[in-house]
C-alpha cells in the first residue's frame, strides 16, 4: 500500500518562536504525535487520502486543518501558528464519539479537567477534582452528574466511569473504587453530561467520565510528588475525642520515556493518614505501568496496568450528634481490606484513509474482605472485549460501528452477596454526516442483552440524535436527545446481610432502569473568555433505590418515575494577571409516586462555584468558593430526617510557586471551618492544611 508523509512547524503567532510539546490529533483517528524541541512534527507512512488535524497546547487557542490531502510518496509539508489565550480552551474529545472530535463538533455537553487543575489544588484523589466540575456533585464518594444519582449508598453508579475508554466499575457493587484511579497519572478528564447508553451501554444512564492517562514522554522524565497536611481540630470543645494530631501524608513516584519504537511510564505510590475521624484511617499503596508499542505510524499497541491495596478504617454513622466525630462501641473495630487490579489491552490500525479498526480486551478484578458485624468478603472480575470500526466511505461521511461482549463472576460470603454470575452483549452504531460546512448531523443506537443468573433477560435499545452547527468560528451550537438505561447491579439485586443494624433483603425482581434526555446547548470562546450554557430535560423509569419496608428491612426497588429538568451555565475569562470561573447549576428533580410528587432524595436544587486566580511570575495565588443548597429530602432510615442536611459553603484556598524543576504547593481546604454533612450522621472533613512538592527531571 502506497503512503505519504505530513510534516511541518507549529509556532507562536505572536513571537514566531517554535512551540514544543504541541499535540497533534488526527482526527476520526487513534493517531497522533507531538512537537519536538524544535516545534517541529513529523507522521509518516500514511495511507493517502484525506485528513482533519487538530493542534492544541496550553495557553493557546486549538487550531484545526481540514481537507488535508495526503498522495502516494508525497509529503505534505504545514506551518501552524498557534494564537496565544489566557484562559485554557477545550479543543480534543474523545469520549462524545469514542474518537477523537473536535469539542465544537461535539452535540453534547463536555465538561474537560486537565492535569494542571489536578495539580494545583493538591488532589489526592479524583473525586475531590470532579467536585469542583460544572453540573457535577459528590455526595459521599458518589458521583452526580446533573442530579442523575443521588446517593446509592455504595451500591450501583449511574455514571459510567472509564479508565482510557475501558470499564471501571466493579463488578460486584457496580461502584467506583476512588482509591484504583491513578491521579497522579491523569492527562485529562472528559465529562459527559447525559443519557450516553447509544455508544456505552449500561451504567451510563446520566453521564460518563473518562480518564485518559499521560502518554510516554519522547525524552526521559522523572516525575515526583511528596506532601503532608494536617487537620484543624473539631470547632467545639466537647466534639475532641482525641489528643493525637490528625495527619495526612504520601509520595508518588513515575518515569516516563521512549526507547525506539517502545514507550514505557512507570509509577508507584503511598499514602496514610489517620483520618479526623475515628476510625477514619486508612493505608494505601499503588502501582501503574503502561506501555506504547507503534509497529508503524498507523499500527500501535498500548498495554497498561493498574494496582490498589487498601487497607482502612470503617466510619459509617456518627456516635450521636453530641459526639459527631465517633462510632458506636460496637463499631470501633470495623476495618476493611481491598485489591484492585485493572489490565487493559488496546490495539488500533489504520488500515487506510477511510478504514481503520480497534480490539480492546480488558481484565478488571476487586478484592475486599470486611471485619465488620454481619459482612464478609466479595472477590469480583469483570472481563471482556470489543471490537471498533471506524469508517469513513465519503469525506463528509464517518460512520463508528462495533460490538463487545463483558462477563461479571462474584464469589462472596453467603451473608453478603454470594455466588453469581452476568453478563451482557451489544451491538452499537454510530453515522456522523456533515450536512455543511458548520452543520454536523449524528445519528446512533445500541442494542444490549444481558442476563444474570436466573434472572430474565432483557434487551434494551439506546437510540440518539446529535446536531452541532458553528455559528462563526466562536460560536457553536448543540443539541441532543438520548436514551440511556442502567442494569441493576449484583450487590443491589442479592445483598442479604446488616448494615448498621439494618437487615438487607435480596430482590430477585429488580428491572433496568431507563431514562430519555434532552439538552440544547451554546459553546462561546474567544482567546479572553469562555462561555457554555446548556438547559436540559431527563425522564426517569424505574429508579433503583434503597427503600425501606413496613416490617424494617429494606431491599432495592424499581420505584415509580421521575424527572428533572434544569438549566447550567459556566464561564471563564483572563484579565492580565487574574483569571476566574464561575458555575452555576439549577436543578429541580421530582420523584413520581402514586401518593404526588416528592425532591428526588440527595439532590441540591442548586450548586455553584467560583475561581480566582492571580498568577505573578512564578507566583499563583487561587480561591474557589463551592455552594450547594440544603438536600429537601433523603431516606426514612434515620428518625432526625434531613436536619442536618444544611446548605453547604466550603471555601479553598492555594499558593504555588514554582522554582523549576520544583513546585511548591499549599492549599488550605475549608478554609472557613464550616461544619457540614453530605448524608445524615456524617460530618464532612474540617479545615485541612497540605503542602506538596513536586519536581521533574
Amino acid at each position: 500500500m502506497w503512503a505519504g508523509s505530513l510534516t511541518g512547524y507549529v509556532t507562536d503567532a505572536e513571537t514566531s518562536e517554535p512551540l514544543p510539546g504541541a499535540n497533534i490529533a488526527l482526527l476520526d483517528t487513534g493517531l497522533g504525535t507531538t512537537t519536538d524541541l524544535f516545534g517541529q512534527f513529523t507522521l509518516t507512512g500514511l495511507p493517502a487520502g484525506q485528513y482533519a488535524l487538530l493542534f492544541s497546547m496550553i495557553g493557546y487557542t486549538p487550531a484545526t486543518h481540514r481537507n488535508i490531502t495526503i498522495t502516494s510518496r508525497d509529503t505534505v509539508r504545514l506551518t501552524v501558528v498557534l494564537h496565544p489565550s489566557s484562559i485554557v480552551l477545550p479543543s480534543l474529545v474523545v469520549s462524545a464519539s469514542k474518537r477523537p472530535r473536535d469539542i465544537v463538533d461535539v452535540p453534547t455537553s463536555v465538561t474537560l479537567i486537565e492535569s494542571r487543575a489536578i495539580e494545583t489544588q493538591n488532589t489526592l484523589s479524583l473525586d475531590q477534582a470532579l467536585d469542583y466540575a460544572p453540573g457535577v456533585q459528590m455526595v459521599s464518594g458518589q458521583v452526580n452528574v446533573r442530579g442523575s444519582s443521588g446517593y446509592a449508598r455504595g451500591a450501583g453508579s449511574r455514571v459510567l466511569m472509564l479508565i482510557d475508554g475501558f470499564p471501571a466499575l466493579s463488578a460486584d457493587q457496580g461502584d467506583v473504587k476512588w482509591d484504583a484511579i491513578p491521579v497522579d497519572q491523569i492527562q485529562r478528564v472528559e465529562i459527559i453530561k447525559g443519557a450516553g447508553s447509544a455508544l456505552y451501554g449500561t451504567g451510563a444512564l446520566g453521564g460518563i467520565i473518562n480518564v485518559i492517562t499521560k502518554n510516554p514522554s519522547p525524552v526521559p522524565v522523572t516525575h515526583i510528588r511528596t506532601w503532608a497536611g494536617i487537620y484543624n481540630n473539631p470547632s467545639y470543645p466537647q466534639w475532641q475525642w482525641t489528643q493525637n494530631r490528625r495527619y495526612i501524608q504520601g509520595i508518588d513516584i513515575s518515569h516516563s520515556r521512549h526507547i525506539h519504537q517502545w514507550g514505557l511510564v512507570l509509577g508507584a505510590g503511598q499514602k496514610w493518614t489517620n483520618g479526623y475521624r475515628e476510625n477514619d484511617w486508612h493505608r494505601r499503596y499503588k502501582t501503574f505501568i503502561k506501555i506504547h508499542r507503534a509497529f508503524s505510524t498507523t499500527q500501535t499497541l498500548t498495554a497498561t496496568a493498574n494496582w490498589a491495596y487498601d487497607d482502612h478504617g470503617v466510619f459509617i454513622q456518627w456516635k450521636d450528634r453530641n459526639e459527631p466525630l465517633e462510632v458506636p462501641a460496637s463499631n470501633q473495630n470495623d476495618q476493611t481490606l481491598s485489591t484492585k487490579l485493572n489490565i487493559n489491552l488496546d490495539y488500533y490500525h489504520l488500515y487506510n484513509a477511510t478504514f481503520g479498526y480497534r480490539i480492546k480486551t480488558f481484565a478488571f478484578r476487586t478484592h475486599f474482605d470486611n471485619d465488620l458485624e454481619g459482612e464478609g468478603f466479595s472477590t469480583a472480575y469483570k472481563f471482556g472485549q470489543e471490537y471498533q470500526l471506524d469508517l469513513q466511505p465519503v469525506s463528509k461521511l464517518s460512520l463508528t460501528v462495533g460490538s463487545s461482549w463483558i462477563k461479571d463472576h462474584v464469589s462472596s460470603a453467603i451473608n453478603l452477596f454470594g455466588d453469581h454470575t452476568g453478563y451482557s452483549l451489544s451491538l452499537y452504531g454510530q453515522a456522523e454526516y456533515r450536512v455543511s460546512t458548520p452543520f454536523i448531523l449524528s445519528l446512533g443506537s445500541r442494542l444490549d442483552h444481558g442476563k444474570t443468573d436466573a434472572q430474565l433477560s432483557s434487551q434494551n435499545l439506546s437510540p440518539k440524535i446529535g446536531l452541532s452547527y458553528e455559528l462563526n468560528k466562536n460560536t457553536s451550537l448543540r443539541s441532543t436527545l438520548g436514551w440511556g438505561f442502567r442494569s441493576p447491579s449484583i450487590a443491589e439485586i442479592y445483598t442479604h446481610a446488616t448494615f448498621s443494624g439494618v437487615p438487607i433483603v435480596p430482590n430477585p425482581n429488580l428491572k433496568p432502569e431507563s431514562a430519555q434526555s434532552v439538552e440544547i446547548g451554546l459553546l462561546y470562546h474567544w482567546p479572553y473568555v469562555q462561555l457554555d450554557m446548556a438547559g436540559f430535560y431527563s425522564r426517569y423509569h424505574n429508579l433503583i433505590e434503597a427503600r425501606p419496608s413496613n416490617t424494617g428491612t429494606i431491599s432495592f426497588r424499581n420505584v415509580s418515575k421521575g424527572r428533572i429538568a434544569g438549566f447550567e451555565i459556566s464561564a471563564q475569562a483572563a484579565l492580565g494577571f487574574i483569571q476566574t470561573d464561575l458555575s452555576c447549576t439549577f436543578l429541580d428533580a421530582q420523584e413520581h409516586l402514586p401518593t404526588g410528587n416528592l425532591p428526588l432524595p440527595y439532590r441540591s436544587s442548586l450548586i455553584a462555584g467560583a475561581g480566582l486566580e492571580y498568577i505573578f511570575q512564578n507566583l499563583t495565588l487561587g480561591s474557589r468558593f463551592t455552594y450547594r443548597s440544603p438536600i429537601k429530602q433523603g431516606v426514612a432510615l434515620f428518625p432526625e430526617g434531613t436536619r442536618d442536611l444544611i446548605a453547604i459553603y466550603l471555601l479553598d484556598l492555594s499558593f504555588v510557586y514554582t522554582l523549576k524543576p520544583v513546585t511548591a504547593t499549599v492549599t488550605i481546604h475549608n478554609a472557613l471551618q464550616y461544619n457540614y454533612a453530605e448524608v445524615e450522621r456524617n460530618l464532612g472533613p474540617p479545615r485541612k492544611w497540605t503542602l506538596s512538592l513536586t519536581g521533574t527531571f
